[in-house]
């Protein structure tokens, strides 16, 4: 009995480290989401599953890399469709931030399917049916900082696939949309193209969460922040609060505003889209700003 308890406590305490290995080893990767690729090419059988199917095989080949975060793909279709952004899902340099911010990564990672096309040839040999399969794949890629709206990194790389088998995938893989032929074509632009990104964002570091209250009650704060955003318990904030805006009388533009640190909380709990925390010191309101210490 008590060597069967032994065995218990040695298990939970393994799984302990590991989760807590697993927490720091994600908290020092940049945070990337992957938006669904337009697809600008004349290939329109698959409609928009090409553009998704482009997304997918690169959030595939980034976590291979184990250099980033990554953000699920619902979650980014979630926040695209609350905010409208029509029926291609672009995301632009200008709106990436926003989308970013929402989202609590660094860097989002998105583009086309310029040219798309697959062919079939084939014939019988004593009977038997074989094929060959040729795609071809063009794809271009932007990875935008989310803070500043740069495009570190513009891209293009292009593929061809030969795959020969008896029957390959059946004779309607034109208008029948088939995961796996896409991956096979799209791969290997794909993996060229990630090693590009991890090349270029070697010396880039994650940004501090910075986020907004939500509401308060007594010492107990909920923030807009959660484990999406990678947030932990025990984490700290410092909340500012927005001064009169700055107009200048001669433009009329903004110039900005003040900011005045007002308190400061520390985590307590984290949900999936928000987490709840304590007031340690100050006066925190409603919509005041918080930047991560």
């Amino acid at each position: 009995m008590a060597k069967r308890l032994k065995l218990l406590v040695l298990a939970s305490l393994l799984i302990t480290l590991v989760s807590f290995a697993t927490m720091v080893s994600a908290q020092g990767k940049l945070r990337v989401a992957v938006v669904k690729f337009e697809n600008k090419s004349t290939w329109n059988w698959w409609g928009d599953r090409l553009g998704e199917a482009a997304a997918d095989v690169f959030v595939t080949a980034l976590v291979e890399t184990g250099k980033f975060s990554m953000i699920e793909r619902e979650r980014v279709n979630e926040i695209l469709k609350e905010q409208d952004f029509g029926a291609s899902g672009a995301v632009t340099a200008q709106t990436a931030a926003k989308v970013g911010k929402m989202l609590g990564v660094d860097l989002i990672l998105t583009g086309s399917v310029s040219q798309f096309s697959v062919s079939k040839t084939g014939g019988a040999i004593r009977r038997i049916g074989v094929g060959v399969t040729t795609g071809k794949v063009v794809l271009q890629a932007r990875l935008v900082n989310t803070t500043t709206g740069e495009i570190i990194i513009a891209t293009e790389e292009e593929n061809k696939k030969r795959l020969i088998g008896a029957r390959y995938k059946g004779a309607n893989f034109q208008q029948n949309f088939d995961y796996g032929l896409a991956n096979e074509v799209m791969h290997p632009a794909v993996k060229k193209m990630v090693a590009k990104i991890v090349n270029k964002t070697a010396g880039l570091t994650p940004a501090a969460p910075t986020g907004r209250v939500i509401k308060v009650e007594g010492t107990k704060v909920w923030i807009n922040l959660g484990a999406n955003a990678g947030l932990s318990v025990g984490d700290e904030f410092e909340v500012y609060r927005k001064g009169e805006e700055l107009i200048d009388p001669d433009t009329g533009l903004s110039l900005g505003a003040e900011e005045e640190k007002v308190g400061k909380i520390t985590i307590i709990e984290v949900k999936d889209k928000y987490s709840i925390g304590t007031v340690k010191s100050g006066d925190v309101k409603a919509k005041d700003f918080l930047k991560k210490i």
